[in-house]
């Protein structure tokens, strides 16, 4: 299964630019050389947002963004909706999992369409046909749907990018795009500069007060005080007063509503994809007052709005937003107007039984999807045993265990042999500890041990309902997944190390 993201990413829109103007200006392997592609591709000096889904509404363009992940509604009722960071709610709710435009409090969800297409597997792509009749199934976005984005920067650096590119140009993007795939046109929609306010419409700058929300709109990346990507709140807190010139101490989050996840990108340039960095997930917020709030405070936050939180500002990470969620209005609740319901069709289970093929696939999407969630679990659970960098276990022991998981079958297996491991060797594994466990410990505990990382039964309930898709009997599966988390927490572990020993700390 080949999936495809449901939003343009601000580094993929980067890239077309800096393609077409190396391509125009015939630069070659010097661009980097160039004062304008330096500034605006490398140096960050324009910043390219995400695009995200958008319509026409009347001669007015909608632009949709993430939906906040407060904002729920009840799984018996979806006409029920909540935003949770304002009201408790007694009963089960369900993340919509959409995008959305909030109105006052009107809300309006929409979703970007997208089709499974089956291509031949080619072992070898020289003959151009498959041997063994094998297929692979490319997900792709459907044709005839708008995106909208920006670039934001000082008037004087807009006004002369502008100048240096058509306001329509056809491009090719995504993967496959020299066949099939990833046709599409690029539209400037302005050819002057335009002042900054918000990527929000309704966003008054005048009303932000010592307490608002604050709501991510793209993936953040946040580093910490020994320059490693994080997702604490203690960590963007300190980004906050750092940014925002007042004591953390005057910094409050009184509730939060977070998720992580692991971003990286392709630079054509290179063949290479970036390192893959722990980022704050679009749709993230937070309620924060700030203590000793100001006339400086405010345009401080409004300078950030402009600038983005984090860093690789300039592909369009760190984006958020201000009081999207208000405090103290729509009493925790929302409403979809009419033509919301009218366009929201649930479709309908088609008779017969589920093909062997889309059985399949279903599995593998749920079990791809579930992997990122274990990847991300068990890199941010890796990070408190890292704090102290001197107690790491050494590459050698650390590949010993890798090899140890690798020729396991089951969890009971590898206890086995951690239990005969030397006792000089237990002693490393038990100098390395989080706040609650040693590292040896945490291993031999079986799967017991990380089940507040690890769930299957739980973090997949109702997921393969549809494809009797169960891990209580399936050992195998189980420890696959099990072992899938280690491997991921060893390999963050030895990145530690090189880090270490690069003078990374």
């Amino acid at each position: 299964m080949v999936s495809t993201m449901d939003y343009i990413p601000g580094s993929v829109i980067l890239g077309i630019f800096a393609n077409k103007y190396v391509k125009e200006n015939k630069l070659g392997s010097d661009a980097h050389k160039d004062r304008n592609f330096h500034s605006w591709f490398l140096n960050s000096n324009l910043c390219f947002t995400n695009a995200y889904l958008s319509e026409m509404d009347g001669t007015a363009v909608v632009e949709y963004y993430p939906v906040p992940f407060s904002i729920n509604y009840l799984k018996t009722d979806e006409n029920q909706i909540f935003d949770l960071m304002f009201k408790e709610i007694g009963e089960q709710t369900k993340y919509p999992r959409s995008y959305c435009y909030i109105e006052n409090n009107d809300i309006r969800f929409a979703s970007v369409n997208r089709s499974i297409n089956f291509h031949n597997a080619r072992k070898n792509r020289l003959k151009g046909r498959s041997d063994d009749g094998a297929i692979f199934n490319y997900e792709s976005i459907d044709q005839n749907q708008e995106f909208a984005g920006r670039i934001i920067g000082t008037e004087k650096e807009l006004k002369l990018f502008l100048e240096k590119f058509e306001s329509e140009m056809k491009v090719r993007i995504g993967r496959s795009k020299s066949i099939q795939y990833g046709q599409a046109v690029l539209t400037l929609l302005s050819n002057e500069p335009e002042i900054f306010v918000s990527e929000i419409p309704l966003f008054k700058p005048e009303e932000v007060n010592s307490t608002f929300t604050l709501t991510f709109l793209s993936s953040t990346i946040i580093y910490d005080r020994n320059g490693f990507p994080s997702t604490s709140l203690m960590d963007l807190k300190s980004y906050l007063a750092d940014n925002l010139e007042v004591n953390l101490g005057n910094i409050r989050i009184s509730k939060a509503f977070m998720k992580s996840e692991i971003v990286e990108t392709f630079v054509s340039k290179w063949l290479l994809k970036k390192p893959s960095e722990t980022a704050i997930k679009a749709g993230s917020c937070f309620c924060i007052s700030i203590e000793g709030f100001d006339d400086n405070t405010r345009k401080l936050i409004l300078e950030l709005l402009e600038t983005g939180i984090g860093e690789r500002k300039g592909e369009g990470f760190g984006r958020f937003a201000i009081d999207l969620q208000k405090i103290g209005e729509k009493n925790g609740e929302y409403k979809q107007p009419e033509t919301g319901k009218q366009n929201s069709v649930k479709p309908e289970k088609p008779e017969g039984e589920i093909p062997d093929t889309i059985r399949d696939l279903m599995k593998n999407a749920i079990l791809n999807s579930y992997n990122t969630l274990i990847e991300s679990r068990a890199l941010s659970r890796c990070k408190g045993f890292c704090e102290n960098k001197n107690r790491i276990p050494s590459n050698s022991l650390l590949g010993k265990l890798e090899l140890m998981i690798k020729d396991s079958s089951n969890s009971e297996e590898l206890v086995k042999k951690m239990d005969k491991l030397p006792g000089l060797t237990r002693e490393k594994l038990e100098r390395c500890r989080d706040k609650n466990i040693n590292l040896f410990n945490f291993i031999n505990s079986r799967e017991s041990g990380i089940l507040g990382d690890l769930n299957p039964e739980a973090d997949l309930k109702g997921a393969g309902t549809l494809i009797n898709l169960s891990l209580e009997d399936d050992d195998e599966l189980r420890f696959k997944i099990y072992s899938h988390y280690w491997l991921i927490f060893l390999a963050s572990m030895r990145k530690e190390i090189k880090m270490r020993n690069e003078g990374g700390d």
